[in-house]
């Protein structure tokens, strides 16, 4: 199994996409491209975790379900237009719920983390490289 796609490496964790868009968009209205790179500038460490047409499929989906608007602005006065990205209520409303939600999981992680760390401390392992190991537990 390749590491770098472990569950216990973080492959399986959200890349937290949706709630990153509404921020963007609650601040200002922006084109699609322009969101993607304020979320890269903001989170640096995903940068090679979001697919850019994943990244457009979300703001896709994200719009259908009501929480973005968006209507066709032409650049500079040329022919050619982009799609321009606006937050609805319903997306405020949902980027609060993200809010209330990221906040329980931060103190989810923050406990299981403190559990884990206390739990290794008091054990001694045979081989003290267990302590800080960054093998992979899933090769199998």
């Amino acid at each position: 199994m390749n590491s770098a796609k472990c569950a216990c490496k973080g492959s399986f964790l959200d890349k937290f996409i949706q709630p990153s868009v509404l921020l963007c968009l609650y601040e200002e209205p922006a084109y699609g491209s322009l969101i993607f790179k304020r979320i890269m500038d903001r989170n640096p460490d995903t940068i090679d975790s979001i697919d850019p047409t994943g990244f457009y499929r979300t703001l896709k989906k994200m719009e259908t379900s009501g929480l973005l608007n968006s209507e066709w602005d032409s650049v500079d006065n040329d022919s050619q237009k982009r799609k321009i990205y606006s937050i609805t209520e319903e997306g405020k409303s949902c980027l609060l719920n993200w809010k209330n939600t990221l906040f329980h999981y931060q103190k989810t992680i923050d406990s299981l983390i403190n559990q884990i760390t206390e739990t290794i401390n008091n054990n001694t392992f045979e081989d003290d490289s267990l302590k800080s190991s960054t093998s992979c537990c899933c090769k199998k």
